[in-house]
């Protein structure tokens, strides 16, 4: 199931629309829509800067859509608070939820729709870079660190053996795929894909996303058994990385990615920044 797939004859429009970034659906409010880092409201003429017409109350359905009408199947996943699609489109939803062990949600309200893409971010001195060492790639949320890691993998996979841990679902997906020569393990959490991988598959690099607390101590484990890893933290500076990983000094370059519009700056001698002035390779 696509996205396309999914969302109401209205919004079909937007699959015409380029460089798009993310669709921000709310019940019973204007359809937000952000197109080359830039944010829009959908009208009956298109994107405008000003207001636009309401939605309607379609989360729910939307959501029953992607699911095939099988919200059970996903239950575990929608209790995470996502649920990704066979286009690598992640869907952030957010409504009423039932109280319990396990959160279930009884109405969606909200719908962060977060389209993918395969971009230039990489270039041949930036790869050359990050060939020497593991990386470390830090941002705030929608900075671009899942879309710089796609690109970095797929790259690096041309002359060495890359693991990828997709466990969500988005980090390598058809598109990518098509770019890439990579192992995948796909809907794991990466505790079992660091044990599992280094034993079994042989890997130069491990590239995954969003490192958490309980992701430090295997990720040390594999980063000392001598592969090296590509993976993200949340962030905005250098500091940020010291501060939440104890062993930041084990990666040998670590990338600031600034928010969009912000000129991006070097903070420590390793750092390496991206340029926003990349070109999209879709």
């Amino acid at each position: 199931m696509t996205i396309w797939e999914c969302l109401p004859s209205e919004l079909l429009i937007l699959a015409s629309c380029s460089d798009l970034r993310e669709i921000r659906l709310r019940n019973d409010r204007p359809v937000r829509i952000n197109r080359g880092g830039h944010w829009y409201t959908l009208s009956a003429n298109g994107l405008t800067e000003g207001s636009g017409p309401q939605l309607g109350e379609t989360c729910d359905e939307i959501v029953r859509r992607a699911c095939n009408n099988s919200l059970y199947a996903y239950e575990k996943m929608l209790a995470k608070g996502f649920f990704t699609l066979s286009d690598g489109v992640r869907v952030g939803v957010c409504g009423e939820v039932a109280g319990g062990t396990e959160p279930v949600f009884r109405k969606y309200t909200s719908l962060c729709i977060r389209i993918p893409h395969c971009v230039n971010f990489v270039d041949s001195t930036l790869l050359e870079q990050c060939r020497t060492g593991s990386v470390a790639v830090i941002g705030p949320p929608a900075s671009g660190k899942t879309t710089f890691l796609r690109d970095l993998a797929a790259k690096l996979s041309h002359t060495e053996n890359v693991l990828v841990v997709d466990e969500r679902g988005e980090l390598f997906y058809g598109m990518n795929a098509k770019r890439a020569c990579c192992d995948v393990l796909t809907w794991c959490d990466k505790r079992y894909a660091f044990e599992v991988a280094v034993r079994a598959m042989s890997p130069q690099w491990i590239v995954c996303d969003e490192i958490a607390e309980e992701d430090l101590a295997p990720l040390a484990a594999t980063i000392n058994s001598g592969v090296r890893v590509a993976c993200s933290f949340h962030g905005r500076k250098y500091a940020d990385l010291v501060e939440k990983c104890p062993f930041a000094n084990k990666f040998r370059t670590a990338v600031v990615l600034s928010e969009i519009g912000e000129a991006p700056t070097i903070v420590a001698q390793n750092e390496v920044n991206y340029d926003r002035n990349r070109q999209n390779i879709d």
